[in-house]
């Protein structure tokens, strides 16, 4: 492959670069303000932190970044580093088993927040910066030169505390055809020059219109004649050619109504690459198909999950806790189909919640040096066979009060307000009290918002068939075999079993 000089990569800028360390909400709001250019129904946003439809949002995560520097929660979210900047537990890089709870401490933080909604937030795509720079010798192996961006910019991120996005995703385009056959398919490049790339094409993002970079990486599983689409690089949100047009969104509806959507849409986008020029600082693997198949999923992206597996049981928990109350509220709490409807929710929490303790338990020191969450395809599994189901079951216990609902301007009117105060009426609560309970359930379930939610936690990891059969072949059943083995007393071992 082509080998770039440091000059000629100019891997200098990002060393010469001094952050301030872990930021506040306001510095957080005034990154975005950088002329990026996002577009919402045929029309080009000026300024996000700003625009109706993604303040709230961005206020949201702003008061989060805050945070960090509140006296009260500082020491949970932040450290003090050798060089004396404070930093985010985000960007911290756990070389003793106990760091990891000290990660997971911040991660819980920012996944009450938002109340388990943003499936990524900021905390999940630092962990894949920690997950690329773990790696570093393997990809040395393919390209010294490239590898050592992965520390430049773990530094780089870390001291200017970056909020960061990520986009792995392809168009759903004819799926029939290869990369090779269809090259829009896949982000790809376009030109090789001396101080970089020129890449062309377009991936799915989430949060990127909240973010400050991007990550790009495929998940696509490339043939070794496709090395033009295996790429690992990063670009801030608003260079040049880089264009993001953003989904229907959820938020700018009255919040009584809307309690979650109005305040937790992340905003999924699609990110079209028209012709952008990245530094060769700023790639991480290059033109090495077969490397970026082997080792992104099982490497960088286990960084990720561990953050990933914290919001998905939170959001679990608030499923419960919604279903708890709806069934409390309206005096049903004692029949036994809701206590086995409840009970079967508490079954998947608690089932999630121990694999992921265990993860932490037997953690396993990476080759890179650093300690991360034993392997758990079983965990993901879990999710894509249960999402629905959870969902499901808050109806299931709601029922059609979910639907018959009012809306909030109906309870400022006098005349409608004295039947609301009597036909809202729940079990051991106010009418309004109950009304904002059905309201979230709603949104949480069958609103749009809440069907997003639940595809994307369901989906986001690629086709549930595939995530949950990979939790058999990854399963060890050594031990099983044995032991029918020796119990029957078999002739020879079974050709194909210990596979």
């Amino acid at each position: 492959m082509h080998e770039a000089t440091a000059t000629q990569r100019g891997i200098t800028s990002m060393d010469a670069t001094k952050g301030a360390g872990a930021r506040d909400g306001k510095r957080y709001l005034e990154s975005l303000r950088d002329g990026r250019e996002v577009w919402y129904r045929g029309k080009r946003v000026d300024d996000v932190t700003r625009c109706p439809e993604f303040a709230e949002m961005a206020k949201s995560i702003a008061r989060i970044y805050d945070m960090q520097c509140a006296p009260e929660t500082r020491d949970a979210m932040t450290y003090e580093q050798d060089n004396g900047l404070r930093a985010s537990y985000s960007y911290f890089l756990p070389t003793e088993p106990e760091h990891l709870l000290l990660r997971r401490r911040n991660t819980e933080v920012w996944v009450r927040e938002v109340f388990g909604m943003c499936g990524r937030l900021p905390d999940f795509c630092a962990s894949m910066v920690i997950g690329y720079y773990d790696i570093r010798h393997e990809l040395a192996k393919l390209s010294p030169d490239l590898a050592k961006n992965t520390e430049t910019y773990l530094k780089y991120a870390r001291d200017h505390d970056l909020c960061l996005s990520h986009g792995l995703h392809d168009p759903c385009m004819d799926k029939s055809l290869r990369p090779s056959q269809d090259p829009d398919r896949c982000v790809r490049v376009v030109k090789e020059r001396d101080d970089g790339i020129v890449v062309r094409g377009a991936r799915f993002n989430t949060f990127g219109i909240f973010s400050n970079e991007i990550l790009i990486s495929p998940t696509y599983m490339f043939t070794e004649d496709e090395a033009e689409f295996a790429l690992w690089f990063t670009v801030p949100s608003n260079a040049p050619g880089l264009k993001q047009i953003a989904r229907e969104v959820f938020s700018g509806r009255n919040p009584m109504d809307h309690p979650a959507s109005a305040r937790f849409d992340e905003v999924d986008s699609l990110a079209i690459f028209d012709d952008v020029f990245v530094p060769w600082e700023r790639v991480f693997l290059y033109r090495e198909p077969l490397a970026a198949n082997r080792l992104f999923r099982g490497n960088v992206m286990s960084w990720a999950s561990y953050a990933g597996s914290v919001l998905t049981q939170l959001r679990m928990e608030v499923l419960v806790a919604v279903a708890h109350l709806l069934a409390v509220t309206s005096g049903v709490d004692k029949r036994p189909n809701v206590v086995s409807t409840l009970g079967e929710m508490c079954t998947y929490l608690s089932l999630a919640r121990s694999n992921l303790r265990a993860g932490e338990i037997d953690c396993v020191r990476t080759p890179g040096g650093h300690y991360r969450t034993a392997a758990a395809p079983e965990r993901r599994a879990l999710v894509t066979m249960v999402s629905e189901r959870f969902v499901e079951l808050v109806e299931h216990i709601g029922t059609s009060s979910l639907i018959f609902l009012p809306t909030a301007e109906d309870w400022t009117a006098p005349e409608l307000k004295k039947h609301l105060d009597v036909y809202m009426r729940g079990k051991g609560t106010s009418p309004i009290d109950r009304y904002k309970l059905c309201r979230l359930a709603w949104d949480l379930t069958g609103d749009g918002y809440g069907g997003r939610q639940q595809l994307y936690e369901r989906l986001h990891s690629g086709d549930p068939t595939m995530v949950v059969q990979n939790a058999y072949r990854r399963f060890d059943l050594s031990g099983g075999i044995d032991l029918v083995t020796r119990f029957l007393d078999l002739e020879q071992p079974i050709e194909g079993a210990s596979e």
